[in-house]
């Protein structure tokens, strides 16, 4: 009885043996069923980095073989160049190309506007005229309406927002310029440690867009500007007129994961998504 059992186990072990065996030539021979991924690699303007996460990931759940990877803030001449070297397949930018950038092979397209304004760790940061906002941004002895005092939170010269800040506000130019003589004030290298910074110092004063308060959700409030908080539906209706704008910057050689990813974002998920994520879409400005 001893040997039958031994036999039986022997011819178990061959069996399994040989399965496993034909099993290991499948694997190793028959090629995958599984569609290969495609990674587009996007960076720049750090404002818009939860947004592209967030479409990123809409888009991938109506095309689970192209995924989009999102670099961390690159700012947007960063996110341009990278582009242009081929490290990026696509960039997003807050600004347009300048012409050099256009005749390097680049194109770029208007995808949306967010509205963009002035934000506090202030509980109550209140209303601020548009004709006095410069004076208020410049003054070393300006006090929130609770009479906390206002501590800005510059962005370096080469960051757009500075230049946009700057066109935005009448007088706010010469105001920032002021404010950068003063040695005690805070400058945010990135969008990122802008709304870090803004959370961190009280009294705190920054420029940001709405699509990065929305996405992120830092501890910080708007003043409103004449009146109106930014909004989506105030951008969409005139009543808040100030906006930032994001541009797709790509290359002119076609790449068709990212032709798909262009029409996801042109498409009524597309752009229910930028208006989820705080940003009006340009069809409908």
């Amino acid at each position: 009885m001893f040997a039958n059992s031994r036999l039986s186990s022997r011819r178990r072990f061959s069996v399994e043996t040989a399965a496993f065996a034909v099993a290991f030539t499948l694997c190793m021979t028959v090629p995958s069923l599984a569609s290969p991924v495609t990674v587009l690699r996007v960076g720049g303007t750090g404002a818009a980095v939860g947004m592209m996460k967030a479409l990123g990931d809409a888009f991938s759940a109506a095309n689970p073989d192209v995924r989009l990877e999102v670099v961390p803030s690159l700012g947007s001449s960063g996110g341009i160049a990278a582009v242009r070297d081929g490290a990026l397949d696509f960039a997003i930018s807050s600004r347009p190309l300048k012409p050099d950038e256009r005749a390097a092979s680049l194109r770029a397209m208007h995808v949306a506007t967010s509205p963009f304004g002035i934000a506090s760790s202030d509980l109550d940061p209140g209303d601020i005229k548009s004709a006095d906002l410069a004076r208020f941004y410049a003054g070393a002895a300006s006090k929130w309406p609770g009479g906390a005092p206002v501590r800005v939170i510059l962005r370096p010269r080469s960051e757009n927002d500075s230049t946009l800040l700057g066109e935005t506000f009448p007088g706010m130019a010469a105001a920032i310029e002021t404010v950068r003589r003063r040695p005690e004030i805070a400058v945010a290298a990135t969008d990122q440690e802008n709304v870090r910074m803004g959370e961190r110092i009280d009294g705190s004063l920054i420029a940001v867009s709405l699509t990065q308060i929305q996405v992120e959700k830092p501890w910080l409030k708007f003043a409103s500007i004449d009146g109106i908080r930014p909004s989506i539906e105030g951008l969409a209706d005139g009543s808040y007129p100030y906006g930032k704008e994001f541009h797709l910057v790509t290359p002119t050689r076609d790449n068709a994961a990212l032709s798909r990813f262009v029409a996801f974002l042109q498409g009524p998920a597309g752009q229910a998504m930028l208006r989820l994520t705080g940003s009006l879409p340009a069809s409908h400005e």
